[in-house]
Parts: structure tokens; C-alpha cells; sequence
């Protein structure tokens, strides 16, 4: 297994042709395709930066990534699927062939802790207006209201928890659960926990445990998989407002993606109707906001735009289907 000095060199020799975009701090991803080719992201625009990198080159980064986790990298298994965190960087990508056209990799920079965008950056950028990210203030931080925020990959939830959760209290104990870090919260009581399924360590275990720990607010990166059901009982006995990400395209499918994932999640031979599972979820999340991303071609650039679109308070159950209350 690499050490983190040893892989950053390793990385720093093979992907030397894109280092410049790896040390901008306007650079937030690198997309290295197949063959080499590069598109950057830097300031919400993506350019094609060309055939700047060899498919050996990919390779032996691959293999580097892997061996920082204790993955063989072999081509052709499950383990050239590769992912990581190193320091400010999440590395995922595959050998070939599991991608025909070759081997790739996506790079995305997490921001350094001074440069993460405060809520009234975001406003600035418009990506919120003032009369939103003041409502969020006073729905999550001062009400106290569990709240999941729905988006797609890259459409700035993390970003905008990071925002928004720099103005919990100081006096508050925030316990986070990611499987790469990203959130970078501002108050000194905080315990950041990493889920790593490679070493069975898995973040329904860490929801589990934080728990114990004595949680003001619970903080789960992503809700995806068997935490579900542990995470929604955290919602539900005495830990308000408490926060967590999924993928998702609305408001709306975001219940019924976290009720799906609920009910996948149950324990075994346990069951529940799914109208007493909408129930128990409406009565756990008290407000769902989402954040739309939509590619605006531009000539030769793509601008992506990430915007709130929803900020919606969960009102109940009614024949069957969720109620929403739009308050911003």
C-alpha cells in the first residue's frame, strides 16, 4: 500500500501534462477519457483541453490509485475499478476493458477550506437567491429541520451544505459520515467519520456508532445504501436537524428514491407496507431542497449552471402520495 507522499509523486510524474489544471484553485474536475483527452472544469465552464495524456500514462496512475487502497488494479475485475480520496482530490476510473474504448479516470478537487464559497458567495454567484439561502438559515440551522438535499452528481450539494452548516453554533456537536472528505464544517465540536467498504467499514456502521457519540446533528455525505434505515431512525429520535445528500431529480423523487433505499435497507425478514414507510419518512424529514444542474452549451465551452431550484417543506401523507409546501 502507497503512503499519501507516494502516491501524490506518482501522480505528479504520470499525469505531469494536466498538473497545471490539477494546482489551479479555479479547477474543480479533470476528466482524462479515453485516449488521453481532457476536459477541465474551472469557474463552471468546461473546455476541451486535448489529447494531452499517453493510455500508459492512465494506467499506471490507475495502478498507483489502487495501491493507496490495497487494490491490485488487475484489468478485466472488480478491482480496476479504482477510487480514492487523496488529500483534496476524489480519484475514480477503470482500466480498460471494462471501458472498450480504453482506459480513464475523473479527477475532482475539493476546495481548500478558505476557499469554500460562504452563503453569501453563492448569492453572488446565483446560485441561490438571498431570500433562499435565508430561509435555510432559519429552516435547518435555527428550526432545526432535517433536511435532504436532492441533486445530481456535480450539481453543488456538498458545496451548499458547506455553506449552509458553517452557521450551526459553535456550542453544537456535529458528528459527519462521508466516504471521501469533503465537508469542512466550521465549528470545534465535530467528529468526521469515514466509511471504507474495502475494509468492511460501512456507513450504516458509522451511523450506528455516531449514535453513540452524543450528536447534536448527524451530517451523512450521501444517503445510497443500507444506512438508510438507520439514518431515518437518527431523523426520528432526537437528533434535529440533521442533514443528508442523495441523487435524485426533484423534490418529489427524492422520498421516493429514500423510501426505495429504505425499504432495500430493512433489516432481515423485517418488512413494512409502503404506505406506513411514506408515513414514517414524512414525519422523520422535515424539508427537501434541490439543486438543478443544467449544461448551457456555449460555442466551443459548455457553462454549467447549478442553481436551487426547490426548497420544499414534507407536510405529510396524503392518499398516498407526499405533500410538499414550496417556501422558496
Amino acid at each position: 500500500m502507497l503512503k499519501t507522499e507516494e502516491i501524490q509523486a506518482v501522480l505528479s510524474d504520470q499525469l505531469r501534462p494536466v498538473k497545471p489544471y490539477m494546482d489551479r484553485k479555479d479547477v474543480t474536475e479533470l476528466m482524462i477519457n479515453p485516449g488521453g483527452h481532457v476536459y477541465v472544469e474551472a469557474k463552471g465552464i468546461i473546455t476541451y483541453e486535448g489529447q494531452l495524456l499517453t493510455s500508459t500514462a492512465i494506467d499506471m496512475a490507475l495502478t498507483a490509485v489502487a495501491k493507496f487502497v490495497g487494490q491490485d488494479a488487475l484489468a478485466g475485475s472488480k478491482s480496476a475499478l479504482v477510487g480514492a480520496s487523496i488529500d483534496d482530490m476524489r480519484i475514480a476510473g477503470a482500466k480498460a476493458p471494462t471501458c472498450p474504448d480504453g482506459s480513464f479516470l475523473t479527477i475532482r478537487k475539493h476546495q481548500d477550506k478558505g476557499d469554500r464559497p460562504t452563503l453569501e458567495r453563492l448569492i453572488e454567484m446565483e446560485a441561490l437567491t438571498a431570500a433562499q439561502a435565508e430561509k435555510l438559515v432559519s429552516l435547518v440551522v435555527d428550526q432545526r429541520l432535517n433536511c435532504i438535499v436532492a441533486g445530481a452528481t456535480g450539481s453543488g450539494k456538498t458545496t451548499l451544505l458547506n455553506a449552509l452548516l458553517s452557521r450551526i453554533p459553535a456550542s453544537e456537536r456535529l458528528i459527519t459520515i462521508e466516504d471521501s472528505r469533503e465537508m469542512q464544517l466550521a465549528v470545534p465540536n465535530v467528529i468526521n467519520l469515514l466509511s471504507n467498504p474495502s475494509n468492511n467499514i460501512h456507513a450504516r456502521d458509522l451511523v450506528q456508532l455516531a449514535m453513540r457519540l452524543r450528536p447534536d446533528r448527524l451530517i451523512l455525505g450521501e444517503t445510497r445504501g443500507h444506512e438508510t434505515y438507520d439514518l431515518i431512525r437518527a431523523f426520528n429520535s432526537g437528533h434535529p436537524g440533521s442533514v443528508s445528500t442523495i441523487h435524485a431529480d426533484s423534490a418529489e423523487q427524492a422520498l421516493d428514491a429514500l423510501e426505495m433505499l429504505y425499504q432495500m435497507s430493512l433489516p432481515p425478514n423485517a418488512s413494512m407496507p409502503p404506505e406506513l414507510v411514506r408515513r414514517y419518512i414524512a414525519k422523520s424529514v422535515h424539508l427537501v431542497v434541490f439543486a438543478g444542474r443544467r449544461n448551457v452549451p456555449q460555442g466551443n465551452v459548455i457553462n454549467v449552471v447549478r442553481r436551487i431550484e426547490q426548497i420544499c417543506l414534507v407536510k405529510g401523507v396524503e392518499n398516498g402520495e407526499y405533500v410538499f409546501e414550496d417556501v422558496a
